[in-house]
């Protein structure tokens, strides 16, 4: 989906070291209109100035995300002729849907061909490893309580800081006022944000980043929100940045399609 010109092999996403791709935009296009339930995998991202790339965005952030999170917990089905990962995502008949690969007899490539999306049900799935398909990735399987945001324990920020690393993210109603006026008006959001949180948790969405699980909290400022990025310490939550509302969406979406009524594509 997004072609860089990565200079150094620890700069590869692992799904291109582990297998040469093909046609992967088209393959995406055909997850996404033909094969998955419909959803709008549209990145609003800055920093992607093309809006192909823009289009299934968010698909192509998964998939790579939902490979290297899969190779790192050993979740590939792997043998002699191919390879399997689930993808986590399902048809509108609540299929399973899974990524196959097969060996690539290309020299000087990678090991693995992506072939293509199938449901489970396919018969392109080598029925030698029908009794074996992976499941999904579960994020919180092994630390289940961070599914919830914890309320008996602090929010810590510095938003003078916050402001200063992330001016360009405000609204632009906001970056017209002086930088003091700025830090005291979210700063009074802030604190109403943290009251709204301790009598509803569930407006907190976990995302997934730097492989960790933070969170992310609405900000209002007017008919604004800014997405604001938490994460768990021992014993305190500390917000560390302000991310634009397509960032914070991609980034809960690697771990489940978000349901609060605040982030949405």
């Amino acid at each position: 989906m997004i072609d860089n010109n990565y200079r150094k092999m620890s700069e590869i996403p692992p799904l291109k070291k582990f297998a040469a791709l093909g046609n992967f935009n088209n393959k995406l296009k055909y997850l996404a209109n033909y094969l998955a339930e419909p959803e709008n995998w549209y990145y609003d991202n800055p920093n992607l100035l093309n809006e192909e790339h823009k289009e299934y965005g968010v698909l192509y952030q998964y998939i790579h995300h939902t490979f290297s999170k899969s190779e790192e917990e050993n979740s590939l089905l792997i043998n002699e002729t191919n390879a399997i990962m689930n993808t986590g995502l399902l048809t509108t008949s609540g299929e399973e849907i899974f990524m196959l690969f097969s060996k690539n007899n290309r020299l000087g490539e990678q090991e693995w061909f992506f072939d293509s999306f199938y449901r489970s049900s396919a018969h392109e799935i080598p029925e030698n490893m029908r009794g074996n398909l992976p499941r999904h990735i579960d994020y919180f399987k092994n630390s289940p309580e961070l599914n919830y945001f914890d309320t008996s324990l602090k929010i810590f920020y510095n938003m003078e800081h916050i402001v200063k690393d992330n001016f360009d993210r405000l609204p632009l109603a906001l970056r017209q006022l002086d930088k003091s006026l700025i830090v005291t008006i979210l700063n009074a959001s802030a604190e109403n944000m943290k009251m709204r949180i301790l009598r509803n948790n569930r407006i907190v969405v976990p995302q997934y980043y730097n492989k960790k699980i933070m969170y992310l909290a609405p900000l209002k400022f007017g008919e604004e929100t800014l997405p604001l990025a938490i994460e768990r310490h021992q014993q305190s939550y500390r917000i560390n940045t302000i991310l634009t509302p397509g960032m914070a969406y991609c980034n809960a979406r690697l771990i489940m399609k978000p349901e609060s009524n605040w982030l949405i594509n």
